[in-house]
């Protein structure tokens, strides 16, 4: 081969291997933006550089680049409330990709951040956010500051980012083309709404139940649940978007405030629902100072700087977050069933208020997402705190329930008296000649619990009639009355019985489950049952004997007999002799 022809060949073939020759070098620190990747956090080094007074402005800090200094994207930044923070971006968008792109910032409780682009006809152009800004002062309203961007296209820009906030922080930064982020803040307003939906629910639910029962810790659980739906609004910004936008002065301070008084709430709330002064009554008093001492710590934004009134909230919401979980622990051990579910409310809680006084002291490296865990962790203790004070008002309810049931019900068993189940008795018999509707009587009875008493003594022996009434119950529906008749006899009222066959059926059941063995004694234990039954629509007896009349067919049964199911057959009658009228002329 001729060496000019070798020679093109080889020079293709690295053209060819080698496209990225053609294209200009990209210089160091620049963000490549390329639909391809349509989402980049920015977590390299960054250019800042901190304006002590905050005099510098766009035209100064763009005409001194030798000011500023690299650091990593995520470090907190020494802020207060006299100065301000330059950040410098350079962004390139490739050729080839022609959506638009924006940057935001997922602080809903930052005061101001404004984004400077260089424009060729104006100059320099800004865009304003912030919590310290009315949602008609922001450039993009949201729930947390958003600017767009207008970038040539194959051609790096500076970008110049200027942030103002009372306290140290750290600014996390994304870039994202529109199509995608269209898409992300559909899913956040999404998510935000099931939780806030859920919570307000909740909220509802506990209302209604107070206006049902009139318990006035359904309507501080209602107040408790509406105090938490405001902390994860405010949290995540939905408040100043939608409710304090003409008021950023107080959706400045709602950040700070709101999730203080709603601890201190929470821990007079969860005061009544423990009940801790019957065994703890020191730390019951203890508890409702903290909680109120906790709502009283938000004055000092009024006598104090912010940031020294933020410190000591902080303070107090940590405090106050452990003592709630000390008191969640301790109804835990005096016995309350539903204390391990609270622990799993109170645990993240915790942890959560931990690891923000940690960020504020600058012990931890800092998380702009922990916000979505804080508000999952606080919208989590509303439902759980709901079931705990559901199952307490279940609790209370079946006593009050029961006492009232009490001159009507056996005291050991349950079911109904002698007397309340004879009324019952008078008037199925009655339907019975008037309908001719089925009604089936059974007289039940357990043949060895003398014995049992004999032997185990009188507690196995409570025990086995219970455990006899609950192999009753699962032979009749709902609606049927049963009723104990005597020590070890109960009656039973069965509608809807048509046959003896199926009725014998029912009664096999009933001796077969008698003889599986008691749990948990020994030797084994079983009930030996027998059974005296009538069709009161074959044999409609008076309903003021017929008790009596399967009692003596009972009683008429041998112990040991192979037949454990009677019937109470009709009294045999005898033809009347008819006269005829002339016999009596």
């Amino acid at each position: 081969m001729p060496f000019p022809l070798a020679r093109l060949l080889l020079t293709l073939l690295l053209l060819c291997a080698s496209p990225g020759w053609a294209v200009a070098p990209v210089p160091a620190g620049t963000i490549v933006l390329d639909d391809g990747i349509p989402s980049h956090q920015i977590d390299a080094d960054i250019q800042v550089w901190m304006d002590t007074g905050s005099q510098a402005t766009i035209a100064s800090v763009a005409a001194t680049p030798g000011k500023f200094e690299t650091v990593p994207a995520l470090s907190r930044l020494p802020l207060t409330a006299r100065d301000t923070l330059w950040i410098r971006l350079r962004v390139l968008r490739v050729t080839g990709s022609p959506s638009a792109w924006s940057l935001n910032i997922p602080l809903p409780a930052l005061e101001s951040a404004v984004l400077y682009q260089r424009d060729a006809i104006r100059g320099w152009t800004a865009q304003s956010a912030g919590s310290s800004l009315a949602q008609a002062d922001w450039s993009n309203k949201g729930l947390y500051p958003e600017f767009n961007l207008n970038l040539p296209s194959g051609a790096a820009q500076e970008l110049y980012l200027q942030v103002r906030n009372f306290k140290p922080v750290s600014v996390p930064m994304r870039l994202i083309s529109t199509p995608k982020r269209d898409l992300q803040r559909l899913w956040e307003f999404l998510s935000l709404g099931l939780m806030l939906g859920a919570l307000l629910t909740m909220a509802m639910l506990s209302l209604i139940r107070y206006l049902e029962h009139r318990n006035p810790v359904d309507l501080k659980a209602s107040l408790y649940g509406l105090l938490i739906l405001t902390t994860v609004a405010q949290l995540n910004g939905v408040l100043g978007t939608f409710v304090w936008g003409p008021l950023p002065q107080w959706d400045d301070y709602a950040y700070s405030v709101i999730p203080v008084v709603a601890v201190g709430c929470a821990l007079l709330f969860v005061r009544d629902l423990y009940a801790l002064s019957n065994h703890y009554r020191r730390f019951d008093a203890f508890l409702s100072s903290t909680g109120w001492g906790t709502i009283a710590s938000v004055l000092s934004y009024a006598v104090l700087d912010r940031f020294t009134a933020e410190w000591v909230s902080c303070i107090a919401l940590l405090f106050a977050t452990a003592i709630g979980l000390l008191a969640t622990v301790l109804s835990w051990r005096s016995g309350a069933l539903v204390g391990r579910w609270l622990i799993l409310a109170y645990v993240p809680q915790f942890l959560g208020a931990m690891y923000l006084t940690a960020d504020a002291f600058g012990l931890v490296p800092p998380l702009w997402g922990m916000r979505y865990l804080m508000s999952m962790s606080i919208a989590i203790s509303v439902p759980i705190m709901v079931y705990a004070l559901s199952q307490i008002t279940h609790d209370r309810k079946a006593l009050v329930v029961r006492a009232n049931r009490l001159p009507t019900q056996d005291a050991l068993t349950g079911l109904l008296t002698a007397e309340v189940f004879q009324t019952h008795l008078a008037g199925a018999v009655r339907r019975c000649i008037e309908n001719r509707e089925p009604v089936a009587l059974v007289l039940v009875r357990v043949v060895n619990h003398e014995h049992i008493r004999e032997v185990y003594g009188d507690t196995t022996a409570e025990q086995c009639l219970l455990r006899a009434v609950i192999k009753i119950q699962r032979i009749l529906r709902d609606v049927d009355p049963a009723g104990r008749i005597d020590t070890a006899h109960f009656g039973l009222l069965m509608e809807g019985i048509t046959t003896r066959k199926a009725l014998t059926e029912r009664m096999v059941q009933l001796i077969a489950s008698g003889l599986i063995p008691l749990p948990g004694l020994e030797p084994e234990v079983t009930l030996q049952f027998q059974v005296a039954c009538v069709m009161l629509h074959e044999n409609p007896v008076a309903p003021e004997r017929v008790l009596a009349d399967l009692k003596d067919l009972l009683e008429g049964m041998s112990l040991r007999t192979r037949r454990p199911i009677r019937f109470l057959e009709p009294i045999p009658t005898q033809p009347a002799e008819l006269q005829s009228t002339l016999d009596t002329v």
